[in-house]
């Protein structure tokens, strides 16, 4: 698991949920996203990235406010206007700047990962600024082969 700072993420036209799913949720949405954008006349040119604002726990497991990014190869700002779907928005330009990014393959456990991308920012003394993003490059079959890169936004100014 190797750790590099300074890092970039950039994706333009990208269609974006977010609200607060459980994992029976999260499935359905990821079908309706689907949807839309076979609706929508629009192509996923990569992998959904996720992030999440928040966890609750409750008697029937944690809801989790969620966020979910999908770029795409046109514009759709039109059209999820016309849709008002609650949720949905459409972001020209989505942006993560100075990230710190840890490169998770599916050999370990990504709780792991997510722990020593962690203490890499408290030993440095790093001040996040973003939630973490999980950035799927790859959508295998087996969870093993699962390979992401998680990034967090780190504050620019040394105080």
């Amino acid at each position: 698991m190797e750790i590099t700072t300074e890092q970039n993420l950039q994706m333009k036209n990208v269609l974006s949920y977010r609200g607060n799913l459980n994992k029976e949720g999260l499935e359905a949405k990821r079908d309706e996203i689907n949807a839309l954008i076979k609706e929508f006349g629009a192509h996923a040119i990569h992998p959904a990235i996720t992030t999440s604002h928040g966890i609750e726990q409750t008697d029937n497991g944690p809801i989790i406010d969620m966020e979910i990014l999908v770029p795409l190869d046109r514009d759709v700002s039109t059209e999820v206007i016309r849709k008002k779907a609650p949720g949905y928005r459409f972001k020209p330009v989505f942006q993560l700047v100075n990230a710190v990014r840890i490169h998770h393959t599916g050999g370990t456990n990504i709780e792991d990962s997510i722990k020593e991308l962690y203490k890499y920012i408290s030993v440095r003394n790093m001040h996040p600024i973003t939630t973490l993003y999980n950035i799927t490059i790859n959508d295998p079959e087996d969870p093993k082969d699962l390979i992401v890169d998680l990034m967090m936004g780190i504050d620019p100014n040394i105080l």
